[in-house]
């Protein structure tokens, strides 16, 4: 079973967006700019541990791994900049389901089915500090963001012996806060580092925290692919009346994107 939820939370580190490495312009305009993407974060290694019910277990796993457990999981963000001003919603989901054996706890050695899901919403306020022009001509541009993220997380294995809803759900709020670098390689071509953090205590998220490197090409004047490389670290832990729940691991890998848009 413990393997199950390994996999479980290594996918569940796709839901930290990477959506937002690319800005939508690095040019300030008075009209409004809104932009759609929609893409995935292939978690190829991840390492750390994860408890559920007061056990432990250790995570060290590549992708392929993770991959045998998925039914469904897609993420997305839209971005909505005046001026300097921006206004950002992101949100993500995650289904798994599968039948495992019990290995450990009160149904160890008997069949179980167990379903996850895994899902938030974050709104953020962003803010163009500084844009400008490299030396070479190109333009440049440095944004800082800031908001809240809503977090939801169930996990319930149903199986013979009364073993129902082991681990249940959680729910809480944290503050996260973010800053993104982005400029011009070429023409249609933009570069940009961006990292974020959430958690600082919040509801026992201790801390959440990525670094991401993309590059950006734009095929038209709607249509753009984003495509890069993530790192994410989590460290969240809480107490249930049936034990331990939490989650404390690194995970890195590619991630790709379409983004649309609008105006």
């Amino acid at each position: 079973m413990f393997r199950l939820f390994s996999a479980l939370s290594t996918l569940l580190i796709w839901g930290s967006s990477p959506l937002w490495a690319n800005p939508i312009t690095l040019s300030d305009s008075d009209d409004w700019r809104i932009r759609g993407t929609l893409g995935l974060f292939a978690a190829a290694r991840t390492n750390g541990d994860v408890t559920v019910a007061g056990n432990t277990a250790a995570l060290d796993m590549n992708l392929r791994d993770a991959l045998e457990h998925l039914d469904f999981t897609t993420t997305g963000r839209l971005e909505a900049w005046h001026g300097r001003l921006g206004l950002i919603a992101e949100g993500h989901y995650i289904g798994l389901s599968e039948t495992a054996n019990i290995s450990a706890g009160p149904g160890a050695g008997r069949s179980a089915e167990v379903d996850s899901t895994q899902s938030w919403l974050g709104l953020l306020v962003g803010y163009r500090a500084i844009s400008g022009e490299m030396g070479n001509g190109r333009p440049y541009a440095f944004d800082v963001q800031g908001g809240a993220r809503y977090n939801r997380l169930t996990q319930s294995v149903v199986g013979s012996g009364g073993l129902v809803n082991a681990g249940g759900t959680e729910r809480w709020w944290e503050p996260v806060v973010g800053a993104r670098y982005a400029w011009e390689i070429a023409d249609s071509w933009t570069g940009a580092v961006a990292v974020d953090a959430s958690g600082f205590g919040a509801n026992g998220n201790d801390l959440a925290w990525s670094a991401n490197l993309a590059i950006s090409k734009q095929f038209n004047e709607r249509s753009s692919v984003v495509f890069g490389w993530r790192h994410y670290d989590i460290n969240f832990e809480t107490t249930r009346t049936d034990g331990a729940f939490g989650a404390d691991f690194y995970s890195n890998g590619p991630f790709i994107a379409y983004a649309y848009t609008f105006k």
